[in-house]
């Protein structure tokens, strides 16, 4: 069956290990930290790394096999007044054997820090902190030894000056990252302003794979207008990640119920609770090639579980 090709994830938050105290994500105020000191945030750093073999074990016990770990997990480590003093190497054995348990329980893993990573940046300082806080997200996952399928997605980002110009800054910068970083990194297409079709050049150009985020394209498709298109787009999209060796990654999710496609972007790129259907396109390309889709859906692991439930998946 097609669907055989389909690896579903989710991501950060497993709401009923969450019910139990077991989540990757504890931080605190910039304020605590001045006042508690580094090792507070050390602490928590341990404290979320540690939990993070319980949900490996979860989702391997109800076959699912894709995560989106938390970029939260090591708070302020790329933070400007912490990244040159954080201590990531007391953390290396402890991650080297976590990773071994994620293999044991075939666990892909994948990283999408926040929306403040803009290679595109017109600004230099917003540009040094993408590359630390990127460079960061590689470290972790190269300590953890995972594989070429563990990337690390970021958007597009600021157009500022026209896309064209933005893109440009965007393949000079690539190269202030770490090797690791470049051979993680990928784009994704966003719903304010990279479409699919405004990111292929310069995926083509520097062998940079394009996660192709369905949402995103329904609010903004650019010139890709029906499903022939993007089905079409969607091979060249391939292409790379088939080049490069690398599972391809795909986002699902759809706007929360009630929002109307007249109603403003803002209402309509809000997430739902779960995801009712794969779409066309999509199952037109598990007809001939396996790939991961993240599914970013507010009930996390519950959307996962019903979508699997209604397709049949197990």
């Amino acid at each position: 069956m097609i669907l055989d090709n389909l690896n579903m994830g989710y991501c950060c938050i497993n709401t009923e290990l969450r019910s139990l105290g077991i989540f990757c994500s504890r931080t605190c105020r910039l304020d605590t930290v001045n006042s508690k000191g580094i090792e507070y945030i050390y602490q928590l750093a341990w404290q979320n790394i540690n939990d993070l073999p319980a949900i490996f074990r979860w989702n391997y016990t109800n076959n699912i096999f894709l995560y989106r770990m938390s970029s939260e997990m090591f708070p302020f480590a790329s933070h400007p007044d912490f990244c040159s003093i954080y201590d990531l190497e007391q953390f290396r054995s402890r991650l080297e054997e976590i990773g071994r348990i994620a293999k044991h329980y075939n666990q892909t893993l994948t990283f999408h820090p926040g929306q403040y990573n803009q290679l595109t940046s017109h600004r230099e300082s917003v540009v040094e902190k993408s590359v630390i806080d990127i460079d960061l997200h590689a470290k972790i996952l190269d300590m953890m030894k995972c594989g070429r399928d563990s990337v690390i997605v970021i958007h597009g980002g600021s157009k500022n000056g026209g896309k064209e110009i933005a893109l440009s800054r965007f393949k000079e910068n690539f190269y202030k990252l770490s090797e690791s970083s470049r051979s993680r990194l990928v784009l994704e297409n966003c719903e304010m302003a990279y479409s699919i079709e405004d990111l292929l050049e310069v995926s083509k150009l520097l062998n940079i794979c394009v996660v192709l985020d369905y949402h995103h394209h329904n609010i903004n498709p650019g010139t890709i207008k029906d499903e022939d298109a993007l089905i079409n787009i969607t091979n060249d999209v391939l292409n790379i990640w088939k080049l490069r060796g690398i599972t391809p990654l795909f986002h699902l999710s759809e706007s929360r119920r009630g929002v109307k496609i007249s109603d403003s972007i803002t209402a309509r790129r809000a997430h739902s609770d779960y995801v009712t259907n794969l779409p066309f396109a999509l199952i037109k390309t598990l007809e001939t090639t396996k790939i991961n889709l993240d599914i970013e859906a507010k009930m996390k692991e519950r959307a996962v579980l019903k979508l699997k439930q209604k397709y049949n998946i197990y």
